[in-house]
């Protein structure tokens, strides 16, 4: 009997104890935010500015996500343009973005963000975010481009994290977010599960979600992108955990085709070795990117080579995603010894001359992403090109070099170059993404639209969870750092039409 007694005692406190550590957490507050990126800590802030209680969730075990590696952000009639007289404000930029669009984007929601794209760049700086310029990294691009103090975002996370702490806000890291809570057709909260497995309930007024896209989901991109073979430039764990949740709460999806589009890379290169002040091969990719001769896998011009990255990459989705750099000896030396004629987006500036070339082709030889040949036709059979049209695509930019005139895609005659001098190069290069931009259907307030065009009450999708800001291409060359200041404008505003309108 004793023996029965203690074991029963046992097995009834071992029960207790498992029931009390596997016990729901559950937290009730107004706002909670999916996602600590870029605008999920902009929303953070400005919810407990606005006297809110907010908890943020965050599947990963740090914070920021993407927001740690964007060098600026978007607005347009700054204080900082205004002081250097740039001449481009809302309703510029308006006419310019719809025409880029063909109209297929939202009026209504791209008037009203971009009007208050200039406050928000006041409202980061009275909030101890500042900026160093305000810049382009085009010859002929708009200077919208906001960069942050040293050129890293990462100051906006460090500084909108340590004020959450400071205001009373609370974030969650290693809790990724499951499921929507849904009563009687209204968001009323969020379920996650945290790094013990415990199941986590939030209760809320709102809730926003920011999870960044679907740029880490194969499945997705194979579902959604027109070039499956797509890799990604960014931070981990972007796997469209938003974009389902609230596609299953009935929200309207948009232009899930679309990418920030990053051109070609070194192909089986890993990010960090080639997009980085300092990588091993950044210098390369560089290369890999002067507007000299554009091949497809068959051999064949591709496009005008001084196009920005949005239409060299719709160029390259064209034909099949995948194409080569070719170029000869004479400009090998040009680089070497006076140095690249186009810069690369910060990383490399213009005339930087590339040192050891010799060492870094050998490298790109043994990994597949090189080639050097005496012959062209050799370098075609090395690169899987066929040999007679690469032949006669390098004779024909040989002929129109010496006649100065692009008679193919009446290319800039002073970016046109002979490729015939051996020995033969070429780089491999694959399309890559920043980020995938289709998302839910939002409106001016960020607030989610389902599928028979109503506002879905409680529920808001910011950043790129966020669909409509871009028809069939990222625009950069007109628009630099949008994608940020979709982010960090939708924070900002969602929070104040929460603030207004739910009690």
């Amino acid at each position: 009997m004793r023996k029965i007694g203690l074991s029963f005692v046992f097995t009834f406190l071992f029960i207790l104890v498992s029931a009390y550590a596997y016990a729901d957490k559950v937290y009730n507050t107004d706002v909670v935010v999916i996602g600590a990126g870029a605008g999920g800590m902009t929303a953070g802030v400005a919810a407990l500015e606005k006297g809110m209680k907010v908890i943020i969730l965050e599947k990963m075990p740090g914070i920021g996500g993407s927001g740690n590696y964007m060098e600026g952000t978007f607005a347009v009639g700054s204080d900082m343009q205004i002081r250097e007289n740039i001449g481009i404000n809302p309703e510029k930029q308006f006419k310019t973005v719809m025409n880029f669009h063909h109209w297929r984007i939202d009026p209504d929601v791209l008037n009203a963000w971009l009007k208050q794209t200039p406050y928000t760049i006041r409202w980061l700086e009275q909030h101890g975010i500042h900026f160093e310029k305000v810049t382009t990294a085009f010859i002929d691009g708009n200077r919208t481009w906001h960069m942050f103090e040293g050129g890293h975002g990462s100051s906006l996370i460090k500084a909108f994290a340590q004020q959450i702490k400071d205001n009373g806000g609370t974030i969650l890291t290693e809790t990724p977010a499951k499921q929507l809570i849904i009563k009687n057709g209204t968001v009323v909260g969020v379920i996650a599960e945290n790094a013990d497995g415990e199941k986590v309930t939030v209760n809320a007024k709102a809730v926003i979600v920011a999870t960044g896209g679907f740029p880490c989901n194969k499945e997705m991109i194979k579902k959604y992108l027109p070039y499956a073979g797509y890799q990604y430039a960014g931070a981990a764990g972007r796997e469209g955990d938003g974009i389902r949740m609230m596609e299953a709460a009935g929200a309207k999806l948009v232009n899930m085709n679309v990418v920030m589009q990053a051109g070609l890379w070194l192909q089986g290169v890993s990010t960090d070795q080639q997009f980085h002040r300092g990588a091993k091969y950044v210098k390369m990719i560089a290369a890999l990117n002067q507007p000299y001769l554009f091949t497809s896998l068959q051999g064949n011009r591709v496009v005008d080579e001084t196009q920005s990255l949005e239409y060299i990459s719709n160029a390259f989705e064209g034909v099949g995603g995948e194409g080569f750099a070719v170029f000869d000896e004479n400009t090998k030396k040009l680089w070497e010894n006076t140095g690249l004629i186009r810069g690369y987006f910060g990383v490399v500036e213009r005339m930087e001359k590339i040192e050891n070339f010799d060492s870094m082709l050998a490298d790109g030889i043994k990994q597949g992403w090189a080639f050097k040949a005496n012959s062209l036709n050799e370098l075609a059979k090395m690169t899987g090109m066929d040999p007679e049209v690469l032949k006669a695509t390098a004779a024909n930019m040989n002929k129109m070099t010496e006649a100065k005139y692009d008679s193919q895609f009446y290319k800039d005659p002073k970016w046109l170059r002979a490729v015939d001098k051996a020995p033969y190069y070429a780089l491999k290069g694959s399309l890559r993404m920043y980020s995938t931009t289709g998302g839910a259907k939002v409106n001016s307030n960020f607030q989610v639209i389902n599928t028979n065009g109503k506002a879905i009450p409680g529920l808001f999708a910011i950043g790129q969870d966020a669909g409509g800001l871009y028809s069939d291409s990222y625009d950069m060359h007109i628009a630099e750092g949008t994608a940020s200041s979709w982010a960090i404008n939708g924070g900002r505003l969602s929070i104040s039409y929460i603030a207004d309108n739910y009690k």
